[in-house]
Parts: C-alpha cells; structure tokens; sequence
C-alpha cells in the first residue's frame, strides 16, 4: 500500500483531491497490477504504464471514480506475468536483459529491500544499485521508464514501484551503455555551457549527419550507438554545467521548442519522455545521501537526453517562437477563467493516453520548483496548452514517432 508519509514531502507538490480515500483506491489498484500484470504489455517489451497513469492521475487530484476508469481501462491491455524459475536457474548477474526473468527479479529484490542492509528503506536501496552496481545506466535505458518507475517510487514512497521499478531495469533490453561508458564524472569543463547552448551546438556538428537517417529501421537510439556515436555524444554531455533548473528546463523544450512555424503543432514521442522524467530530477537528488552521486545521475541523465535528441534528428528548437509568437488555440486558451491550469488538468485526465496527464504534471512541477528569474523565466502554462493543442482531439491526434527533426517528417505536415 501507499504510504501517506509523502504528504508531508516538501519536494512533493500534490493537487488538491489527494485524500485518504484516492490514497486507498490507488493503492489497492497497484497491488493488483504488481500480483497479476507482467512489467511488458506484449512481447516487444513495451511497458506497462499502469502504474505511472494511476499516480500521475493521482498526484493531480483525480477522483475515485477515474482511477477506477483508468484501471479498469488499463488493465484490458496487459499479459499476466510468467512463473518463477527454478531458483537455480536464475542469477541477478547473469540474467539482465531476460524479460522471462522479471518475475524472479521481483522476489530478489522484494527480500533485498527487508534485509538487515536495507531494512524496508527504499532510497538506500536504489542509491547502492544505481551506483554500485551500475543500475543507473539500466534504468537509463528503455526510453527512461525504469527511471520514471523508481522516481515515482521516491516520490510517494512505495516499496512496490522500488522493486518493480529495479526489477524493470534489470530486464530492460535497449541499453545507453554505448554513451555512458565514455562519461568522466569527475570532469569539470574550462567554460561550462548551459543545456541549451549544447544541443544548439549539435545540431550543428556534421559529424552527426552519417549516423543516422529518417529512413533507418528500428530502434534509432540502438543504431545510433551501433554506428558509434557513444563517444561524440558523451563529448558534447562533459561540457555541461550541471545543475537541475537548467537540466529541467532543457528536458522541457527539447520536447515544445521543436515546433514550427506555420504547421500544425506536433510533439515527439521520445523527446517527450525526457520532459516526463524530467519530473523527477530533484526527488533523486534529495533522496542521494552521497553529492558525488547526485553530480553523477544528473550528468548521467543529460547525457542519455543528448543521445536521445540526436535520435529524433537534432530538431532545431524555436523557442523564441514558441514563448512569445506561437498562437494557442482558442479551445485551450480558457480566457475566461482566472486560473487556465484547473480546466486544463481536468481535461488532461479525460485522454486514454497517460503521457498526456504525465507531460502536464511533469509542466506543473517545473512551474513549481524553477528558480528562474527574469529573462529565463518560462510559461509553462504556454507551454501545457501546446501539449494540449498537439494530443486533443485524442481521435485525430497523436506523439511523433518517425522523428521529429527530419525534413522527411515535416514535409508531410500540414500547413497552416
């Protein structure tokens, strides 16, 4: 079950409509999922985000009743997790990457966490995996999903999101190995740059152009690092700064700024995934006792976010454009409310999607917690009404999946 201890979390930052009540139904949702669901949904590993729509639901004040539509919804998609191996056929070392094996990692790590080592605390367990047995890089892979489940875990304090997020990891078959072994965390650059101005530099470097193309088949993250790509990315990750605001701000327009001018408004589905964890940078930091660790998931993390924007093509990103020239729609403008986020997020909890609710939350956090001032302050509220305008109506919108810094994907969009 949920703890309640996270509502007095100040890193936390819940809606109002999180009472007692939702608390329980949530959590007798979870535990079903957890005893019956396997962490794939079918056989080409996609993961089941049961879990991440009933929190995210959860965290802005959903009711009873649709945690109960999202569940029952869910629930309809999922295959059941598979039987135990035999004991002696399974070894935690030696069976990374098996999805056959997710149910044996979930009782391994179930008795990790109530040994005498961890005894039932959830941040030391996942501080020593992700650094002494190099489960950060693990939970990096897989579109950042392993990451997402731990940082919910952390967020409200739920031993069973820490076991299945670890759990998830170890089985997790598309790896960022190929950038993060080249990372030096001790590294401190002569003239550190923001996150912006490095991905501004990417899209410029012509030593990207041959290793990826629109038409390439696959996973593209997977050919990139095939085609040896590792090593320029990781160049470009060591001369960032490092620091949260600005890693988060950059997860979020990598994400909004690669709009265009004159098209329909489109989002893409992976970059989108950098905003939704991006969620979780500062409960992962407040939870890490040791800074050096702190340093390392956060470089770590921007890394894995470079290799995925070279991924999707170098979008060239219009900020300028998208804070103070892009027109939202009047549909979600809501002009004549006195506070646009309350429609907005009642909205957002009606898509069947659940990276919809996922991106505003993750929207609401950074309007929160952004220490920004002046120029650098952003609208997130622009910002979630974008996200909006790209994925309502449901039936005729949809993410970008063939990568959404392509010329061959924008000559195919509409123009306005």
């Amino acid at each position: 079950m949920l703890s309640k201890l996270f509502l007095r979390n100040p890193q936390i930052y819940l809606l109002p409509g999180v009472t007692p009540k939702t608390i329980e139904t949530c959590s007798c949702f979870l535990q079903d999922n957890h005893e019956k669901y396997h962490i794939f949904f079918n056989e080409d590993g996609f993961h089941n985000h049961t879990t991440h729509h009933l929190l995210a639901a959860l965290g802005l004040g959903a009711s009873c009743e649709t945690l109960e539509r999202i569940y029952e919804q869910k629930k309809k998609i999922q295959q059941p997790i598979p039987p135990l191996h035999d004991r002696k056929d399974f070894d935690a070392k030696k069976c990374l990457g098996d999805e056959t094996y997710y149910p044996d990692y979930v009782k391994f790590f179930t008795e990790k966490l109530e040994n005498d080592k961890y005894q039932g605390n959830i941040q030391a367990l996942i501080e020593d995996y992700f650094f002494n047995d190099d489960y950060l890089t693990l939970a990096l892979g897989g579109a950042y999903h392993s990451l997402i489940h731990l940082g919910y875990a952390l967020e409200f304090e739920s031993k069973l999101m820490a076991i299945e997020g670890l759990a998830m990891a170890a089985v997790d078959s598309v790896g960022v190995q190929g950038v993060l072994k080249h990372m030096d965390y001790g590294h401190t650059p002569a003239n550190p740059k923001t996150a912006l101005e490095i991905v501004e530099l990417i899209t410029k470097d012509q030593r990207f152009d041959d290793k990826l193309s629109y038409n390439d088949k696959g996973v593209k993250l997977s050919k990139l690092l095939e085609r040896n790509a590792g090593p320029l990315v990781a160049e470009y990750a060591q001369m960032w700064k490092c620091d949260v605001d600005d890693l988060r701000r950059a997860d979020i327009l990598v994400t909004a700024a690669a709009i265009r001018e004159k098209k329909e408004v489109h989002l893409d589905f992976f970059l989108m995934h950098a905003t939704t964890s991006s969620l979780f940078l500062n409960i992962f930091v407040h939870a890490f006792q040791n800074p050096e660790n702190q340093t390392k998931f956060l470089k770590a993390k921007f890394a894995v976010d470079l290799l995925q924007f070279v991924a999707r093509g170098r979008p060239k990103l219009n900020v300028n454009y998208l804070l103070n020239e892009h027109q939202i729609s009047k549909e979600h403008q809501y002009a004549d409310v006195s506070n646009p986020w309350l429609p907005l997020i009642n909205k957002c909890l009606t898509h069947h999607d659940e990276h919809v609710p996922k991106t505003i939350r993750a929207l609401v956090y950074a309007e929160k917690f952004d220490q920004a001032q002046g120029k650098d302050q952003i609208s997130y509220l622009k910002i979630a009404q974008v996200v909006m305008d790209a994925l309502f109506p449901e039936k005729d919108k949809d993410w970008v999946h063939e990568g959404i810094g392509w010329e061959e994907f924008w000559s195919k969009v509409k123009d306005l």
